[in-house]
């Protein structure tokens, strides 16, 4: 009897010793992209759910609550200002499917993906660009810390590009190429069947030859889905945001888009088995 009531008490110390975020099962997902992956909503806005969330923060090494903002200014990467699709993503692929949700945050505003398509020093996402190789810092040790590898990457990006192809500068099968460029280098380090799953490019309202270039590259981005068994296109609907009264200025999302992009997302990826 002592033995047992011993035993129980160890139990009873261990279980209540856990990290919290090592309790549930985990799945892990790395957001990219430019300002829409970023987020300029509103923070009121955003869902607030924080139990079994967490976002991992590479300056301080450290697994935190998720809420808006996401993100940090660290490694050549932005927080939100101040809300994002990431929460209402998180919030709802957590109750979905009863995991603890870890999210790693590697967005840029402004950034494009061809380096052809690169304005201001903003930075892109080729090979040779500070950007991809600063992400496999981060999404590496968020995978140490979490003690998890990654499930997931969700891509929004293309409105840089879109307006480097309006412009002549950028034509799509660059786009194209660079964009199967990027998967093929996440794969090579994360596993050849990582899933990429794109929020394709939305509208342009003021500028007509960017809102052509945008259109360009939803066709590009959906040409390497339907290419790729891993790709997948997860939310199609921003071309329609204009419509919706979504949008909060010329390019970005309003905080009840972001809302719907992080929902439909959870329910995208749960109900196509996407994460194995």
């Amino acid at each position: 009897m002592k033995l047992l009531i011993g035993l129980l008490i160890i139990f009873f110390v261990y279980s209540c010793n856990k990290d919290e975020n090592e309790i549930l099962d985990k799945n892990l997902f790395a957001i990219l992209g430019q300002s829409n992956a970023m987020g300029v909503g509103e923070f009121s806005k955003s869902v607030k759910y924080n139990s079994i969330c967490f976002q991992y923060l590479s300056s301080r090494n450290a697994l935190l609550e998720l809420e808006d903002p996401v993100g940090e200014e660290h490694l050549g990467f932005e927080p939100a200002k101040t809300g994002s699709f990431i929460p209402s993503l998180a919030y709802n692929y957590a109750i979905l499917n009863n995991k603890s949700i870890v999210v790693v945050q590697c967005a840029k505003g402004g950034s494009s993906l061809n380096k052809k398509a690169e304005e201001d020093n903003l930075g892109n996402w080729s090979i040779d660009g500070k950007l991809l190789k600063n992400s496999f810092i981060k999404i590496d040790a968020a995978t140490v810390k979490s003690k998890t590898k990654l499930s997931a990457i969700i891509w929004s990006q293309g409105e840089a590009d879109g307006a480097a192809i309006g412009r002549g500068r950028l034509l799509k099968n660059e786009y194209k190429q660079s964009l199967r460029n990027l998967i093929l280098n996440y794969r090579e380090r994360y596993g050849e069947t990582l899933p990429f799953i794109i929020i394709t490019t939305g509208r342009h309202t003021s500028c007509k030859v960017c809102d052509q270039g945008n259109a360009i590259v939803r066709d590009a981005q959906k040409e390497v889905a339907m290419e790729d068994e891993y790709t997948f296109i997860g939310y199609d609907e921003t071309q329609y945001f204009i419509e919706r009264n979504w949008m909060k200025d010329v390019v970005h999302y309003n905080q009840t888009g972001l809302n719907d992009i992080g929902e439909k997302l959870a329910h995208f990826i749960t109900q196509n088995n996407i994460i194995k």
